[in-house]
């Protein structure tokens, strides 16, 4: 009996030690998964699947090219292979039009001075093939300084990239053009965004109304009304929660939905969170 409960206090002390933060949740956080499969060691980014709502993409963190599906208790629904090399896949986002856009963009120790996105069609959740190619690749440079950037999402024709600073510098957003993949590209700066916590994902809603980050620190939501230009101006709404691994996020119908590199899955189920019908907006 002893020896039983040391075990079980062992490993819920390396449960614990994983998520890096007190066990008990903010009211307006919930931990609504955990995923499963030992193939995922480093959730690092998700994206919801268009054409089934209860289906989301993930991915380690790396080299590694392998796309996973999942639900949102983490149950393993397959994988694909990406027929390319990642330096560092950090993100993975979504136009909503069946398109996939995954973002080699990490530069831990601003060694690269060019980063690449690329671009595939979502395949088939329920009829998954062994590998995918990539039909666009984008290959971008910094304007000025190089940084590193675990943040990605697509809107009205452009990419956008975060990036992902320390020492409480504040994130820049920049974007580049999705029209044209021929050569390396500029990235373009649009704003400085009130955040001094390094972003480790992001995702816009789909009507473009409220830009949502995760950071160590917790999660916030920008009201941006479709003008990304105007980021820099708003200050972000936050729900305050310490976890050291938090990395990826994207919108659902109830709040917005991250994952860590710990394998949990959480739910923020805030107001501010949950995008506005397109019923509302019309």
């Amino acid at each position: 009996m002893r020896t039983c409960l040391i075990l079980i206090g062992g490993l819920l002390l390396q449960h614990a030690s994983l998520r890096g933060a007190d066990t008990t949740l903010p009211p307006d956080v919930q931990q609504v998964g955990f995923i499963r499969s030992s193939l995922i060691k480093e959730s690092s980014g998700i994206a919801p699947c268009r054409s089934d709502p209860k289906v989301f993409w993930t991915h380690n963190d790396g080299k590694h090219r392998t796309l996973f599906a999942i639900d949102r208790q983490g149950r393993d629904l397959g994988s694909v292979q990406i027929l390319v090399g990642f330096e560092d896949w950090e993100d993975i986002a979504s136009n909503h039009q069946g398109q996939l856009y995954l973002a080699d963009t990490g530069n831990n120790k601003a060694a690269r001075s060019e980063i690449s996105v690329h671009e595939i069609d979502e395949p088939d959740p329920h009829a998954l093939p062994r590998a995918i190619k990539v039909n666009r690749s984008w290959k971008l440079h910094f304007p000025k300084e190089i940084f590193d950037c675990e943040s990605l999402f697509v809107w009205q024709g452009q990419g956008y990239l975060i990036s992902k600073v320390f020492n409480d510098a504040r994130a820049g957003l920049y974007r580049f053009p999705l029209k044209n993949s021929d050569g390396p590209i500029l990235l373009h700066k649009v704003a400085r965004l009130h955040v001094d916590s390094p972003v480790t994902g992001a995702d816009l809603s789909e009507e473009g109304d409220k830009l949502a980050i995760v950071t160590k620190t917790g999660a916030a939501v920008i009201q941006c009304g479709g003008n990304l230009f105007s980021v820099g101006e708003a200050k972000p709404i936050w729900t305050k929660f310490r976890h050291e691994h938090i990395e990826a996020c994207c919108f659902v119908p109830e709040g917005l939905l991250a994952t860590a590199e710990s394998r949990e899955i959480y739910l923020f189920t805030a107001s501010e969170f949950r995008p506005v019908p397109k019923t509302v907006l019309k």
